[in-house]
């Protein structure tokens, strides 16, 4: 049985820009995150936190690792976070877990309402 579990919109405040200045200035993207799962996560049969993936924690950890980085593209940053993503969740869940990891963003053009780049197994 598979199953997922799925992040819709977690919003990160990230220094991201190709210039200095841009930079400067943190700026908010939106994260979408789908965690796929070979094997049932044991929480949904004993209802307890600690036998599956807390999304209030890993979007703490996000921000907190968005927090000590700068980037300047938002492919760098998909890769990244999809790397920590990998080193977070290793030997977390018994099974594979398999990510996939988009980011939009809003850039400050006037022809262009929102870019993203997604990154998955």
């Amino acid at each position: 049985m598979n199953s997922q579990l799925i992040l819709e919109k977690l919003n990160l405040h990230v220094k991201l820009g190709h210039s200095i200045e841009e930079r400067s200035l943190p700026q908010w993207v939106s994260v979408q995150i789908k965690l796929g799962f070979d094997n049932l996560p044991p929480a949904c049969i004993n209802d307890q936190l600690n036998d599956t993936i807390c999304y209030a924690i890993l979007a703490d950890e996000l921000q907190q690792f968005c927090d000590d980085h700068s980037f300047k593209l938002i492919e760098a940053l998909a890769y990244q976070l999809y790397q920590f993503l990998k080193m977070k969740l290793s030997g977390k869940i018994n099974g594979k877990i398999s990510i996939f990891l988009c980011i939009a963003k809003n850039p400050q053009l006037a022809t262009l309402e929102q870019a993203s780049f997604s990154i998955s197994d």
